[in-house]
């Protein structure tokens, strides 16, 4: 069900930015202004996502160092993760 209504969704915005690349100069500018925009949301999207994998396994790095050096048991992975709540919960409230 969800695929089909994104497939809709994806070749409804295609057909709209078809007919305004076929009625003119106008069209051209808003079709080519909505692809930078996709490419642009793609290239952050993926910017994103690689940045906040490093950060998972820069504090999985320090968890791990924490339980190796104390021998905590997994303490050290829920003390990492506290502060990582504590500090979302902080960045949300701003």
């Amino acid at each position: 069900m969800k695929q089909s209504i994104i497939d809709f969704l994806s070749g409804l915005s295609k057909s709209i930015t078809q007919g305004f690349i076929e009625h003119g100069g106008i069209g051209n500018s808003i079709g080519e202004g909505i692809e930078k925009l996709r490419k642009k949301l793609f290239i952050t999207a993926v910017a994103i996502s690689l940045a906040a994998t490093g950060f998972f396994l820069t504090l999985w790095g320090i968890a791990s160092a924490i339980d190796a050096i104390f021998a905590m048991q997994g303490l050290g992975f829920v003390l990492i993760g506290l502060i990582g709540v504590l500090t979302g919960a902080l960045i949300y409230k701003k």
